[in-house]
């Protein structure tokens, strides 16, 4: 119910909107309602008398037609009217819902996606509230309410007209109840676990496809396939059960109780009449017929919506697990960073609590410096990054800016001054222009081309017909992997950042083009604070200082020349990467 309530408390931004729906869903039932009584009349006040006397009474017959097309057409658009409310109130929740979800998803912590895929996050702000939508907003605010006013109004027609007959109905409330009660016990968990399927379905399809290459570069479709596969039918086998629960719970079970009532109408007045006390025309005999009929529709459509109804509550249940989620510990004060200078502290961390990957690390970088970071994979680098970010914060030890610990900073005032170039560069769907602004528009076009050309992109701009307005596709996936990352180079360069943090910044790129940056970042980095993690170490010889981590520890710290002095680590991964580069050649 918890759920349901939560579900229920949004149609407060809609309020007007429903009202109106259901107001007119009521005067529609009050006209739809209002038929049968005017083919009850037809019978028995024309077509009954013209049989017995042989004359037709038509104007009687003129006048009850046309109330009757009144009614008919007053129904039709009310109706249509009241689900064009319902409609627009039941989009509206939704764009509220899919809204604050999305908002919410930037404000969780990193540590959330590093064991969350992608697709099971898309798929609750996508599926599962369109699930809402479909089944919550529309079907069950809407239709079950419209079936309930039905059936209060039918009962209340068939006990204007016979008492007996109404209270003879009443036996269909507790055999609803109890139909209910075993339909939700079971249906409920039929749906969550449907849910989490489609969930997984969605999240295999998306990794697969990011990954498709590397798929088929590796034979790996019929793997894949089967996997997927497997998922599948797990889905298939839930849905199998299911159907069997909702065809005879929903279609035969009402089906029945429907047959079961008219068969007892005509047993009944049947009786009667064989015992010569028929106290009803031919005309209410329709009429009865024509509201128990009209009763069991929304009885029916009410057991149908019951299985909305479940399946809206595992979706509300997935989107409201989502938006529960705890945010990031964000304080309000802004950290003002005008040096760049950068300390650790004696930090520890870890991504559990089982396993640190860095260790009482502490060093120091003086404004302007440009420290390297170097070490094999999994040493702790881009950990050092990560922390220096603020995506997390360490267990022990601190890290501070200018002097001020950043864990005490919102962690967006934290990153404002800070600019980085990552190993693999992520590009959004727009133009070379607005890759490099991020869509700031404090940063003018004039700015962005500038800070393209001191990277060394002038090629760029040449190449394309409309140079810095030339579209990018999603995940620039038309573009070299060179021509990324001097666009990801010059975003950087265009923040104008007092620390700038290469991450493997030319790990993908040729040597003509990192010789380009090189040159680059050797002409801007004088005021930055400059973090350079490579494994090309001849991208640092001329670095401030190099620190050379070992499995989250500073094994060695120094310049290049000094470090080669040492013969250690250092020296050790230098020799190898010359040798390997002469074999190269």
């Amino acid at each position: 119910m918890r759920t349901v309530k939560r579900l229920l408390s949004y149609m407060k931004y809609f309020k007007l909107h429903f009202a109106i729906g259901i107001g007119l869903v009521m005067l529609s039932m009050v006209t739809d309602l209002g038929a049968p009584i005017i083919a009850q009349r037809v019978i028995d006040q024309v077509i009954t008398p013209a049989a017995a006397e042989g004359e037709a009474v038509t104007e009687v017959l003129v006048w009850l037609i046309a109330i009757y097309f009144g009614l008919m057409v007053s129904t039709v658009i009310t109706r249509y009217i009241s689900a064009l409310y319902r409609m627009r109130a039941a989009n509206g929740i939704i764009k509220i819902l899919r809204d604050q979800l999305y908002r919410h998803v930037q404000e969780l912590p990193i540590s959330y996606f590093d064991d969350q895929p992608a697709g099971k996050i898309v798929a609750r702000i996508t599926n599962d509230t369109e699930s809402l939508r479909q089944q919550f907003y529309v079907a069950t605010v809407g239709q079950i309410l419209i079936n309930v006013f039905y059936v209060i109004g039918a009962y209340t027609a068939i006990a204007i007209f016979h008492q007996g007959l109404a209270l003879a109905l009443l036996v269909l409330i507790p055999l609803m109840y109890f139909w209910n009660k075993f339909y939700t016990k079971y249906a409920r968990a039929f749906h969550r676990k449907e849910r989490e399927l489609n969930s997984d379905i969605n999240g295999k399809l998306n990794e697969s496809i990011q990954g498709m290459q590397i798929v088929q570069a590796f034979g790996q479709e019929d793997r894949i396939s089967g996997e997927f596969e497997e998922i599948n039918e797990k889905w298939y086998e839930v849905m199998r059960k299911y159907v069997i629960l909702d065809s005879a719970f929903q279609w035969t079970f009402a089906d029945f109780l429907r047959r079961l009532s008219l068969l007892l109408l005509m047993v009944y007045f049947s009786t009667q009449y064989i015992n010569g006390m028929l106290g009803v025309s031919v005309g209410m005999l329709f009429l009865f017929g024509d509201y128990i009929s009209r009763l069991y529709e929304p009885i029916k459509g009410i057991i149908q919506q019951m299985a909305f109804v479940q399946q809206a509550i595992a979706a509300g249940d997935r989107v409201f697990e989502l938006m529960d989620m705890n945010k990031e510990d964000n304080p309000k004060a802004e950290l003002s960073v005008k040096e760049g200078r950068v300390r650790f502290d004696q930090v520890t961390f870890g991504y559990t609590e089982e396993k640190d990957v860095l260790k009482r690390i502490d060093f120091e970088a003086e404004p302007g410096q440009t420290i390297a970071l170097v070490g094999h994979t999994g040493s702790g680098k881009s950990s050092i990054m990560n922390l220096l970010f603020r995506f997390y914060d360490p267990q022990t030890g601190k890290i501070t800016v200018d002097g001020q610990n950043t864990k005490h900073y919102s962690r967006q005032s934290v990153r404002e001054e800070m600019g980085i170039v990552l190993q693999d560069p992520f590009l959004f769907t727009g133009s070379i222009y607005s890759n490099i602004t991020m869509d700031n528009p404090a940063i003018t076009k004039k700015e962005a081309t500038k800070a393209l050309k001191d990277v060394g992109g002038e090629d760029l701009l040449d190449k394309f017909e409309k140079g810095i307005d030339e579209p990018v596709v999603e995940k620039g996936s038309t573009l070299s992997s060179g021509q990324r990352q001097l666009i990801s180079f010059a975003r950087a360069l265009a923040f104008n950042p007092k620390i700038l943090i290469l991450d493997e910044a030319t790990s993908s790129i040729d040597t003509e083009t990192e010789e380009i940056i090189q040159h680059a970042m050797n002409v801007l980095k004088e005021g930055r604070t400059t973090f350079i993690i490579a494994h090309r170490l001849s991208t640092i010889q001329h670095a401030d200082q190099i620190l050379v981590l070992d499995q989250g520890e500073i094994v060695e710290r120094g310049t290049h020349e000094r470090l080669l002095d040492q013969n250690g680590a250092y020296a050790e991964m230098y020799e190898m990467q010359k040798k390997g580069q002469a074999l190269a050649s």
